[in-house]
This record gives C-alpha cells, sequence and structure tokens, in this order.
C-alpha cells in the first residue's frame, strides 16, 4: 500500500543524486527493457542464480513475481518442462562440464551466469523418453526437497546444503547425474 510514496520518494533522490542526464528512474528500473519484457508474466517460469558454488533453481509459478538481477529466467510451457530444465541445471553432472568455463573466486568457480548454455542441452520433448525420466526424476526430488525439515531462519547454504543431501541419501541426485549425463553425452 506504500509503494507509490516510496517510488516518489526513491525517484526524488535518484533524481537528486544521478550523475548524468542519461538514465531516468524509470529508465534505470527497466535497464535494457528487462523489467518490461516480465510483464505481464507468463504463468510458468523457471529461474536460476547467476552465481554460487552450486546452482539453484527452481520453479515459479507466483505471476505476481518480479525476478531481480541476481536470476535469470525463462518462461516454460509446461511443469514437465520445468522439471526437466531444473534437474539438467541442478544436477552434478552439469555443474562439472560447465565449471572450467565459470570464472574464478576465492572460493573457487562462482559465476553461472549462461555457461551451461554452451553445453549439448536439447528442448525440451516430452515424447522422448530420456527427457520424460529427467523430468519424473525431478518431481521425485522436488517431493523429498519439500519434505526436509528446514528451521525458520536456515541459512540459505544450509538449507540447500540439507537438501542435497537429502536427495543424495534418497537416491535421486544420482539417478539424475545418470540421466543428465546420458542426454549430455559422456565424457
Amino acid at each position: 500500500p506504500h509503494l507509490a510514496a516510496w517510488m516518489s520518494k526513491a525517484e526524488g533522490l535518484w533524481n537528486a543524486h544521478r550523475r548524468s542526464d542519461r538514465l531516468s528512474f524509470a529508465g534505470q528500473l527497466d535497464y535494457y527493457g528487462k523489467l518490461r519484457a516480465q510483464l505481464p508474466p507468463p504463468p510458468l517460469r523457471v529461474v536460476y542464480c547467476t552465481s554460487g558454488t552450486h546452482m539453484a533453481a527452481a520453479i515459479v509459478t507466483d505471476d505476481n513475481a518480479v525476478i531481480d538481477t541476481k536470476l535469470y529466467w525463462m518462461a516454460v510451457e509446461d511443469v514437465a518442462e520445468a522439471h526437466y530444465l531444473v534437474a539438467v541445471l541442478t544436477s552434478e553432472t552439469t555443474r562439472r562440464r560447465f565449471a572450467p568455463l565459470q570464472s574464478r573466486g576465492q572460493w573457487g568457480a562462482r559465476d553461472f551466469h549462461k555457461v551451461m548454455w554452451t553445453l549439448p542441452i536439447g528442448e525440451f520433448d516430452a515424447d522422448y523418453p530420456l527427457h520424460a525420466d529427467i523430468a519424473a526424476a525431478a518431481r521425485h526430488a522436488e517431493t523429498i526437497a519439500a519434505e526436509v525439515p528446514l528451521k525458520e531462519g536456515t541459512y540459505f547454504v544450509t538449507a540447500r546444503r540439507q537438501i542435497r543431501k537429502a536427495l543424495k541419501d534418497d537416491g535421486v541426485a544420482g539417478e539424475i547425474d545418470r540421466l543428465v549425463e546420458e542426454l549430455l553425452g559422456r565424457q
């Protein structure tokens, strides 16, 4: 309810402190059209992080969600395609394949951005058994992840570690890695 007042104040501060006349406040909010491209929001999106040690991806069904600069997003046709992409993006097999292409930081490979798209990840085809199997494994992984008991306020790195352990203990992480290795070809 107070967004209009906040935006007005933010615009006033922007105008008072900006260094040039090149970019208005609205132009900054919609830099390169990245905000406008999200409106109206697609009903189903996959998001993934721009950096980290381990890739994180999720399915977004909230049509009120606006994706910020630390995430990339893509519209998908259906939930099966979303599961397929999340499984491929977050698999250890994929991470190992694109790690040599990542920039390095104090803790090793850091930035994902779009390096994974250099891999031969095919467009989802629900009629292709391997794609369907990857999507089914991801659905199972989603169920396992949702059952991990996380205390409120758990640091996100800790939560993600606990979820990865649960997926490994269940065996679905290994199954996804095996399927993604088949998808990308053995190396």
